[in-house]
């Protein structure tokens, strides 16, 4: 038969020998001991209560995370998953600015998608609303920014909210600072031809050091997109029900637009970007308004406008076309033309699956407008006022073909004009972006003489990628 103190650990045992070598009484075990020895490892475990609700954990992270320098690149990345069983309503994301740094424009993007610069500002300032989030789905943002002249670390603080949810993580990060004299740091924003007589703003970005700038930016979101949660989710078990009468699928709805390409216009962007001639910037905007799709998925009509405003836009890019063969360089606001569209009439609308067109002599561009770009429209129709050359390419960006629909060709070949046609959009809203800013520096129609080998070969591969769908 088995002593008493049979299960009690050999530390407990060496203890309960010194106490009685010590003439000290042996205490009473607490109930639960007694019932560990007399039931041995039969307990029971306590239930454990299944989840409720929704529980947002958010992981920030960013790279380079320490020993940063004046001029450094650090990117960063905030992921926000709804680990609980019901959905996150209301979920607002805000990471305010780290002081110190200044945000690369054309660098925000949301789950793998570059996003206009005036959705990045609402995410720096009074918050980006994400609507509902469902369980055991992801948002992830990621971002640039410069770090400026000084000592203090970067301090990147996320801000998430959400209505009768529980947020875990999200902590602030402190990115600090290499210790470098002040003379070094000074010689490390500037490029070596500068001298130092200019006195550099205090909210001026500090140009990049290249040896900073991340190729594989991918990292730091899988990271951040990949890392466990803090706390294990046991999902509920579901008590048996009685199967479901089936129901009858949901038409889906959503704003789709459409346009068309025709062969002479794949010829004339074919002799455009493989010419002799180095393509620049005012190609691609022209090109892009050729992609633009304007015309109602219900029934073809305009009710928003949108081909007048683009038949006019177009008119306006081939003016400046003329003027720089004639070398002008006259102030780019005077091209930016009129804002026509009716954006408020552009409404989801059901989609059906499209047909085989018999029509060899053109193809059918579909983009479907995401609530985000519907955001950057309306705002774009609520300062109609204050409409000029950056806005214009905002709306041709959100309006630019994703797919074509009921084109000729095998199903691989529209597969691949389809990633074709994404990769070009991709491509050029982080160039225009680019463009954006350097308007600001220069006002005049010069800035579209310049050029970008990289956009030109996504032009080169989106037009191989058409032309076999003319049959």
């Amino acid at each position: 038969m088995r002593e008493p103190d049979f299960y009690l650990s050999a530390d407990m045992r060496l203890i309960e020998l010194q106490r009685t070598a010590l003439g000290m009484p042996t205490p009473d075990r607490p109930d639960w001991e007694n019932r560990a020895i007399a039931e041995g490892q039969n307990i029971p475990d306590d239930p454990i209560e299944a989840p409720t609700g929704a529980t947002l954990h958010v992981i920030a992270a960013a790279l380079p995370a320490e020993g940063i320098i004046p001029g450094a690149i650090v990117t960063l990345t905030l992921s926000v998953a709804n680990e609980g069983v019901a959905p996150a309503k209301n979920v607002r994301v805000a990471v305010p600015l780290p002081g110190g740094a200044s945000y690369r424009p054309g660098s925000f993007v949301r789950d793998g998608v570059p996003a206009f610069d005036e959705i990045a500002e609402r995410f720096f300032g009074a918050g980006l609303d994400l609507g509902d989030l469902a369980p055991k789905s992801r948002v992830t943002f990621l971002w640039k920014v410069g770090a400026r002249i000084g000592t203090r670390p970067l301090i990147v603080a996320p801000q998430v909210l959400a209505a009768d949810a529980a947020v875990i993580g999200g902590g602030a990060l402190a990115i600090s600072r290499k210790e470098i004299s002040a003379a070094a740091a000074l010689d490390a924003a500037m490029p070596p031809t500068a001298t130092l007589a200019p006195v550099i703003p205090v909210d001026v970005a500090i140009p990049d050091l290249p040896f900073y700038e991340l190729d594989d930016r991918e990292a730091a979101e899988y990271a951040a997109a990949e890392a466990p949660p803090t706390v294990p989710i046991v999902a509920p078990v579901p008590a048996p029900v009685a199967a479901p009468a089936p129901v009858a699928p949901k038409t889906r709805e959503a704003v789709v637009l459409l346009g068309t390409i025709d062969r002479p216009t794949l010829s004339f962007f074919e002799n455009t970007f493989r010419g002799a001639k180095t393509p620049t910037i005012l190609q691609h905007c022209i090109f892009g308004s050729a992609l633009a799709c304007t015309r109602s998925y219900r029934d073809g009509g305009d009710a928003a406008g949108l081909a007048a405003h683009f038949d006019a836009q177009s008119q306006i890019l081939h003016r400046i076309v003329l003027h720089e063969k004639l070398g002008k360089k006259e102030p780019i606001g005077g091209y930016a033309g009129t804002f026509l569209a009716r954006i408020g009439a552009l409404v989801p609308e059901p989609l059906l699956a499209p047909g085989i067109s018999g029509d060899t002599t053109r193809i059918v561009l579909e983009a479907e407008v995401g609530e985000p770009s519907m955001v950057v429209l309306r705002s774009i129709e609520a300062e109609s006022a204050r409409w000029d050359f950056v806005k214009a390419r905002q709306l041709t960006l959100a309006l630019q073909a994703q797919r074509t629909i009921g084109s000729k060709g095998t199903a691989a070949q529209r597969a691949s004009a389809e990633n074709a046609l994404r990769a070009y959009a991709q491509a050029a809203m982080t160039t225009l972006q680019r463009l954006f800013v350097r308007i600001r520096l220069d006002h005049t129609i010069a800035v579209l003489r310049q050029t970008d080998s990289e956009l030109d070969r996504k032009a080169v591969e989106l037009l191989e990628a058409l032309a076999p769908l003319f049959g």
